[in-house]
C-alpha cells in the first residue's frame, strides 16, 4: 500500500473515531436530555391530574366523576411524553390520550429507541369510579433526536468524502517528489550509486534531496576506493588473507589459491593454523602474541604448507584489524610473500660466491705454479742451454780450419740452443712475464703492447694509461695483464680488426679498462648458446675482483670492452 494510500487510510480512521465519537456524544446527550423532558413532563402531568382530582372531589356540583374526568382529558389533548389511560370501575378503557402526530413519518431503529428511551415511568390515581394510569412516552423526542442526528451524521459524512478527497489530491502533490526519490532509491539499492535527485521546492525534501546526494556521492568514492583496494588486494603477488578475531579466514585473494593452492571455497571459514606446518605452531603463537602487542609484523622469514603437503618459504607481513569507532580488535590482515626462489637464489649466490673464492684461489695456485715454473726455467733449462751455447762454442772455436763437418755441426748446436733460448723465454713470458715483478704493470702492458705490435705489423695498437696502476697489489696486477693479454688474442685470432684501442684509467675508486676494434664484430646472442672467444675468461677474472664486464658489439661494427674493477 503507498504513503498516499496509507495517510488518507489514516485520515479516514482519524474521522471516522470522530465521527462515532460525536455520534456517541450526541446520542448520550440526547438521551439525558429526553430522561430529563420525560421525567418534568410526567412530573408536571401528574401534578395536573392530582390538582383535577382533588378539585373534582371537592365539588359536588360536577356529575360522575369519570365523565368530568374525560371531558378534562379530551379537552387536554395530547399530553408531551406521557400517555393517559382511564378506566372505569369495571376496568373498562374509557379514554386515552391521542397519539402524538410530530414526525410521524420519521421511523427509528430499534437500537436507536433502545439507546435513547428512559426506564418507563407508570403511575397510578385511583378515582371514585375508576382508575387513572399515566405512563411515560418518549416515542416523539425520539423521533426528534433521530432527525438531529441523522441530519448531524449526514452533514459529517458529506464533510468526511470531502476532506477525502481535498486530502488525497493535495497528498498526491505533495508526495509526488517521493516518486523520483523512491526511482532514485531503487537504482541505488540495485547498485547503481550515479543515482542522483533533483532540487525540490518544499524544504523538507530539498534537505532529503541534499543529503541523499551526499551519501550518494560519498558512497560512490567509498566503493571506488574499496574496489581498488580489493583489486589490488585479488590481483598482488603477495598471498594475501584476513582472519577473524577467532582467527577463521574470511578473505583469501587468487596468489593465495595459486601459492598454498586451496581454492577460496576450500579454505574460507576454516582456522588460519590450517597452512601453519605442526613444527611451527609454537612459532606461530609466539609471533601472534607479538602481533597483538605491537599492532603488527613485518618481514618475518618462516614456512607454509599448501595443500599439497610442500613447505613454502614465505616473508610474513601481518597487522590487526581494528574497528574506528569501538577500538575493538575485529581481525587481523596478512601478506605472504613467496620468497623460495630468493632463498634459492640467495643459496645460488652464495655458492656463486663460493666458487669464485675457489676460482680465485685456484687461480693464484695456477699463477704461482706458472711463476715456479717460469723461475724454474729460467734458471735451470737457461743455465743448461747457456752450457749448451758455451760447449757448441768453444767445439766451434777448437774445430775451426780443421774440420768442417764439425763446425758446422757445432754452428747448428749454437744455433738450436739459441733458437732453444728465444722460445724458452717466449714461454717464460706467458707463463709469467717477468717485467710485472720488476717493472710494475704500466710497463709491463706496454711491453706487451710492443711485442703485439712487433709480431703483427698490420694492427694498429693505440694504448693509453691515466693514473698511477702501478700501486694494484700482485692479484689485481696479474689479473689485469690476463685481460688485456686475453682480449688480445680475441682480436688477433676473431676479429680481424685493423685498428685496437686500450685505455686504462685509475681513479680513486675504480680501474677502468677498455678495449675497443674496428673488426667484424658479433651477435651478443652468441654469448648465451657458446662459450667462445675467451670472453667467459674475461668475465671470471673481472667478477673474482668483485668487477663488472660490458660487451658491445655488432656485426661489421667492431666490439668494445669495459671492466670496472672496484680498487678499494
Amino acid at each position: 500500500m503507498g504513503l498516499r494510500y496509507r495517510f488518507n487510510l489514516l485520515l479516514t480512521l482519524i474521522m471516522t473515531f470522530f465521527i462515532v465519537t460525536l455520534m456517541f456524544v450526541m446520542m448520550t446527550s440526547s438521551k439525558n436530555s429526553i430522561l430529563e423532558g420525560v421525567e418534568s413532563a410526567h412530573k408536571v402531568t401528574m401534578q395536573l391530574l392530582d390538582t383535577v382530582i382533588v378539585s373534582s372531589a371537592q365539588n359536588p356540583n360536577w356529575s360522575n366523576e369519570n365523565n368530568s374526568m374525560a371531558q378534562f382529558l379530551v379537552q387536554l389533548g395530547y399530553v408531551r411524553s406521557n400517555d393517559i389511560y382511564l378506566y372505569d370501575s369495571q376496568n373498562n378503557l374509557v379514554y386515552k390520550t391521542p397519539q402524538s402526530t410530530y414526525r410521524l413519518d420519521v421511523h427509528p431503529p430499534q437500537w436507536f429507541s433502545n439507546f435513547l428511551a428512559p426506564t418507563k415511568m407508570i403511575d397510578t390515581r385511583n378515582i371514585s369510579s375508576g382508575r387513572l394510569i399515566v405512563s411515560s412516552n418518549p416515542s416523539g423526542a425520539i423521533r426528534e433526536a433521530w432527525v438531529q442526528i441523522k441530519s448531524i451524521f449526514f452533514t459529517a459524512m458529506l464533510f468526511f468524502i470531502l476532506i477525502n478527497i481535498i486530502a488525497y489530491k493535495a497528498l498526491g502533490g505533495w508526495l509526488r517528489p517521493i516518486r523520483p526519490m523512491i526511482k532514485a532509491i531503487e537504482k541505488m539499492g540495485k547498485g547503481d550509486l550515479r543515482a542522483r535527485l533533483p532540487k525540490f521546492n518544499v524544504p523538507e525534501f530539498s534537505a532529503i534531496a541534499n543529503n541523499f546526494n551526499m551519501m550518494g556521492a560519498s558512497l560512490e568514492k567509498q566503493i571506488v576506493d574499496n574496489e581498488r583496494l580489493a583489486l589490488i588486494a585479488e590481483q598482488t603477488a603477495d598471498a594475501v588473507m584476513i582472519h577473524d578475531e577467532k582467527l577463521k579466514i574470511t578473505f583469501w585473494n587468487s596468489s593465495a589459491e595459486r601459492i598454498f593452492k586451496y581454492k577460496k571455497k576450500e579454505i574460507l571459514g576454516k582456522s588460519a593454523k590450517v597452512i601453519v606446518p605442526e613444527f611451527l605452531l609454537e612459532e606461530f603463537n609466539k609471533n601472534l602474541k607479538k602481533l597483538k602487542s605491537k599492532n603488527f609484523l613485518q618481514n618475518f622469514e618462516s614456512q607454509r604448507e599448501a595443500k599439497t603437503g610442500k613447505l613454502v618459504d614465505v616473508s610474513i607481513s601481518a597487522s590487526l584489524l581494528i574497528d574506528p569507532i569501538t577500538k575493538k580488535v575485529i581481525g587481523d590482515i596478512v601478506s605472504m610473500r613467496d620468497i623460495s626462489e630468493k632463498i634459492v637464489a640467495k643459496k645460488s649466490r652464495a655458492e656463486l660466491q663460493k666458487n669464485r673464492e675457489l676460482t680465485s684461489i685456484i687461480q693464484e695456485h695456477v699463477e704461482d705454479e706458472r711463476k715456479s715454473l717460469a723461475r724454474e726455467l729460467h734458471d735451470e733449462l737457461g743455465q743448461y742451454v747457456s752450457a749448451i751455447k758455451i760447449f757448441s762454442q768453444n767445439i766451434l772455436n777448437r774445430s775451426k780450419g780443421k774440420d768442417e763437418a764439425i763446425e758446422t755441426s757445432a754452428v747448428s748446436v749454437t744455433s738450436a740452443a739459441n733458437q732453444i733460448y728465444d722460445g724458452m723465454h717466449n714461454i717464460i713470458r706467458k707463463l709469467r712475464p717477468g717485467s710485472l715483478d720488476n717493472l710494475g704493470l704500466s710497463e709491463t702492458v706496454k711491453d706487451e703492447m710492443n711485442k703485439w705490435q712487433s709480431q703483427h705489423p698490420s694492427l694498429k695498437v693505440d694504448l693509453k694509461i691515466k693514473g698511477d696502476i702501478d700501486q694494484l697489489g700482485e692479484v689485481v696486477n696479474i689479473n689485469v695483464y690476463r685481460i688485456i693479454q686475453e682480449a688480445m688474442n680475441n682480436v688477433v685470432k676473431h676479429a680481424k680488426a685493423e685498428n685496437i684501442k686500450i685505455s686504462l684509467l685509475k681513479t680513486k675508486e675504480s680501474l677502468k679498462i677498455e678495449c675497443s676494434d674496428d673488426g667484424k664484430g658479433f651477435d651478443l646472442k652468441i654469448l648465451k648458446k657458446t662459450k667462445q672467444f675467451g670472453l667467459m675468461g674475461i668475465k671470471e677474472r673481472a667478477q673474482a675482483l668483485n668487477g663488472k664486464l660490458n660487451i658491445k658489439s655488432a656485426e661489421n661494427k667492431g666490439t668494445h670492452l669495459t671492466i670496472v674493477i672496484p680498487t678499494k
